[in-house]
């Protein structure tokens, strides 16, 4: 009996069956789809059946991202409807490309818009977004994401309107060659009204930038800005930011020698952070010391994009530790952790004065 109500209401619950853990309602772009447009948009929304929360996945291919302006029929940025969260879901960054010959318009109220999985190319938008609307969202996050090639930024807000974001993350990505023209920072909050409340980078490679990193000085991050796990190569690293907190990260070659540090109304604090030799700071220099170390000596190589360690400390982006130095750390902390004995054979503390046996070895615990 209990096995036929279920069946009933699976049945009656009909699209429910859809949504996953996260509470989203899970849509299948169809194969053979070339184009993520409004219609993409609003056949997902009628198939959500009332679920706000829409997580579009996208098989193996590419894709471009096109709206369309309502007066004149041609090709405008892609506008996500309002009171909707959007996640784009691809199968790899390296099997699912997003094209943008547009930006993305975010404008309006959405509580997550993200992008996982999925490599994105500027094929003519110079912006991946670059918001002049209203717009008011609880998070944005990228992560198993690629950027290429971006003429400006991955984010730029003008105007007097407000813009909107709790927290903007990014996670297991890579960035390259972002602001090629020189013309705005990666990330740049450029406007009084842009309230952002936390930018947090980690576990990703920020590679080839021509122009400033972070810019929000008109309206500073309320929280801060976090980077962690983070390699850098070829930037321009000048900024403007509120408090930002720097952790097991590696600053590698500026892009030119007259390249300029980081400016804080607030603090900014570097824990197990690597700063390479060919780092340099014409002006607004950081307390972070530059080690005798270039990045060809810590990179295998940097300027063709291979940023793989050739030192033993497990530190920037995880992606470019290598098995070999995994395994020697894996081990020496196990080492470390090993037991110590006194010379009766008895098991004893790390704090125990005397003779000490430990992985097979005397020494002397004073």
């Amino acid at each position: 009996m209990k096995k036929i109500f279920t069946l009933i209401a699976v049945a009656l619950l009909g699209g429910a069956v859809s949504v996953n853990a996260e509470g989203e309602y899970v849509y299948n772009v169809p194969a053979g789809t070339t184009v993520i447009d409004s219609d993409v948009l609003n056949a997902a929304i009628s198939e959500a059946a009332g679920n706000t929360a829409i997580k579009l996945v996208l098989p193996a291919g590419t894709y471009d991202v096109n709206g369309t302006d309502a007066t004149t029929g041609e090709a405008a940025p892609l506008k996500l409807n309002d009171n909707y969260s959007f996640i784009f879901s691809g199968t790899t960054a390296d099997e699912t490309t997003l094209n943008f010959p547009k930006t993305l318009n975010i404008e309006g109220t959405h509580g997550t818009v993200g992008f996982e999985n999925v490599s994105i190319k500027d094929t003519g938008c110079q912006y991946f977004i670059n918001q002049s609307k209203e717009c008011n969202i609880t998070s944005f996050y990228m992560t198993d994401y690629k950027a290429t090639d971006f003429e400006r930024s991955i984010i730029r807000t003008q105007g007097s309107v407000n813009v909107t974001i709790g927290s903007f993350v990014v996670d297991d990505c890579i960035f390259t060659n972002i602001a090629s023209a020189n013309g705005y920072s990666v990330f740049y909050f450029g406007t009084e009204t842009t309230k952002i409340g936390k930018l947090e980078l980690k576990n990703s490679t920020f590679d080839t930038t021509q122009r400033s990193f972070i810019e929000a000085s008109k309206a500073p991050i309320t929280e801060g800005v976090f980077i962690t796990n983070c390699t850098f190569y070829n930037n321009v690293a000048d900024g403007r930011y509120t408090n930002l907190t720097m952790t097991n990260s590696i600053l590698g070659k500026s892009n030119v020698v007259t390249a300029k540090g980081a400016r804080s109304a607030g603090t900014i604090t570097f824990t197990n952070c690597l700063r390479t030799s060919d780092c340099v700071y014409k002006s607004n220099n950081i307390s972070l010391e530059a080690d005798t170390r270039s990045s060809a000596d810590i990179f295998t190589d940097p300027d063709n994009h291979n940023f793989t360690l050739k030192i033993a400390d497990k530190i920037g982006d995880p992606r470019w530790i290598s098995t070999a130095i995994k395994n020697i750390a894996t081990e020496t902390e196990a080492n470390a952790n090993a037991p110590i004995y006194n010379l009766a054979g008895q098991q004893v503390s790390k704090d125990f004065k005397g003779v000490c046996i430990q992985n097979g070895k005397k020494f002397i615990n004073k």
